[in-house]
């Protein structure tokens, strides 16, 4: 790779950062199927217009942030080194810093705030789960790990969580993508494709095959961006055309093709990044350390805040409109990465070592 292939790639990466941190906050808002007191205020089908744009934005668009995390998580893993059971404990001994101290962190932050929230704003919870003053040994154990429907209690933390495990198993892929080529990976990638995985908390497939997919390109010395960049044209038009008939399956609820939403994500995934890649060498785009900087904190965050701001948004609006509902599904979003940006800058200004500490050092 030349040095300006090089300088290519980092700022693509730099670049997506925060635009996939947008999606993942735009997949988290939902406004459908919002329980408080145990009583249902929106359900799904209600609002059809509302459904359709959550559907084509969150089922379709943004559903490709995750898989490009892992991807570039692999490919940044193995990156510019010859990999042995020393760089590997190094590897690891850095990922404490930068994974499970945060991890440790912000699941202890989401704990203490939903106990506070079950004590002094217990009108706006669900009623659906145990109350943390009744917990016992075993929900204690789960909080990390397993809290409520394969999540830790900071749910978002399951990406990280699950990039711990691949972590640990990295060395094996490492092995299976050196003596097995491409084929190790496109194994992966069959069993990601049509689902046929086991269902265990922090093995996740889709980590998996992506890390892996990733990892190949590093593994064996080749620029994605370059690679993918002649892919453009043709995969953005492969990617529109498979979003139009995965929306229409959709919207017919035929569920009976799921590895057509999943060659989409993979389609969609060589798009983002090839166009990235190209807006960043034509000076269309240009990559930006702090909002890079910003996203970790920004994803780390917003969890609770965007579940209490969407109960409130379907509350006070009750009996709420097809209109509000599309209008609070992408003002939301932006309300909490905008809030999450400004604590970020005010939290790095006057507390610069702890900000550095529970965003991993980014």
């Amino acid at each position: 790779m030349s040095s300006n292939n090089d300088t290519i790639l980092s700022k693509t990466i730099m670049f997506l950062r925060f635009p996939l941190i947008v999606a993942v906050v735009f997949i988290h808002t939902d406004l459908t199927d919002v329980m408080i007191n145990d009583s249902l205020l929106v359900h799904k089908g209600q609002f059809p217009i509302h459904d359709l744009l959550q559907h084509i934005v969150t089922g379709e668009l943004a559903c490709i942030a995750v898989p490009l995390f892992f991807f570039i998580s692999g490919f940044l893993f193995f990156y510019r080194s010859v990999f042995s059971l020393k760089i590997y404990g190094q590897k690891l001994k850095k990922r404490i810093r930068t994974l499970l101290i945060p991890y440790i962190f912000w699941n202890i932050v989401v704990l203490l705030l939903l106990f506070l929230t079950q004590v002094f704003l217990s009108s706006m919870t669900s009623g659906k789960h145990k109350l943390i003053a009744d917990y016992d040994w075993l929900d204690w154990l789960n909080l990390f790990w397993n809290h409520d429907g394969g999540m830790p209690i900071c749910y978002q933390f399951w990406f990280i969580r699950d990039l711990i495990i691949i972590i640990l198993f990295s060395p094996i892929l490492h092995y299976m993508i050196k003596y097995c080529k491409a084929f190790g990976v496109l194994a992966l990638g069959v069993l990601w494709l049509f689902n046929l995985w086991f269902a265990v908390p922090g093995f996740s497939i889709t980590a998996f095959f992506f890390f892996s997919f990733g990892a190949w390109f590093s593994i064996n010395k080749h620029d994605f961006t370059i690679d993918f960049y002649s892919m453009r044209w043709t995969a953005t038009f492969i990617y529109l055309a498979l979003v139009v008939l995965d929306t229409w399956l959709w919207y017919c609820k035929i569920t009976d093709y799921g590895y057509i939403h999943h060659i989409g994500i993979v389609v969609g995934l060589v798009a983002i990044v090839s166009w990235t890649a190209h807006g960043i060498t034509k000076n269309y785009l240009s990559a930006n350390a702090f909002w890079a900087g910003s996203s970790f904190f920004v994803y780390a965050y917003h969890g609770m805040p965007t579940a209490l701001v969407v109960k409130y948004w379907v509350k006070w609006l009750s009996p709420i409109s097809e209109w509000m509902m599309s209008a609070g599904y992408f003002l939301i979003p932006f309300f909490i990465v905008g809030m999450g940006v400004c604590i970020y800058t005010l939290s790095r200004k006057y507390f610069p070592a702890l900000t550095a500490l529970i965003t991993g050092g980014r």
